[in-house]
């Protein structure tokens, strides 16, 4: 096998092998052995091609690796396969949110814990399902609760007195 080819093998090993550290979870692993690859071919066209050559290899490879993780990141969901790992962006409707307006809304009005909040739970009120923060402590489920305020974007509960 020629020198040329090898080098050319190489480059090539290591670029099919950051390929699929995409679609491989490991951990980092494969992108090590990919630039480890890289590097052996651009010690061979130092060793094989001369400093011309191998500083060229250089530059490419300081073009291609950024380029290639742009792209990578930027597109990989709209291939084939990151359509079908990825899952799409929720459409949330108004019904999904509650807008600050119809929290403010509830205060003062009576509800009852769905999940326990520590502090953060579900509590329905008026038959809809919001998402709560105890005001202290944990509260559990299937308890009656009062709205007291808005606390970061999340309505502030806590336990009814009986």
């Amino acid at each position: 096998m020629s020198e040329l080819m090898i080098i050319i093998l190489l480059f090539l090993a290591g670029a099919a092998v950051l390929t699929l550290e995409i679609f491989i979870p490991s951990y980092g692993v494969l992108c090590i052995v990919g630039v480890g690859f890289l590097i052996s071919a651009i010690v061979k066209t130092f060793t094989y091609g001369g400093e011309g050559y191998g500083v060229a290899a250089i530059i490419g490879s300081c073009i291609f690796l950024p380029t290639f993780a742009y792209i990578s990141v930027k597109y990989w969901r709209q291939t084939p396969i990151g359509r079908r790992i990825v899952p799409p962006n929720p459409v949330l409707t108004d019904e999904d949110t509650a807008s600050i307006d119809k929290l403010y809304a509830l205060v003062g009005q009576s509800g009852k814990t769905i999940s326990p909040l520590r502090p953060v739970g579900i509590c329905m009120f008026g038959g809809k399902r919001i998402s709560c923060i105890a005001e202290m402590g944990v509260v559990d489920a299937d308890v009656d609760v009062v709205a007291l305020g808005i606390k970061s974007g999340h309505l502030t509960v806590r336990q009814r007195e009986t």
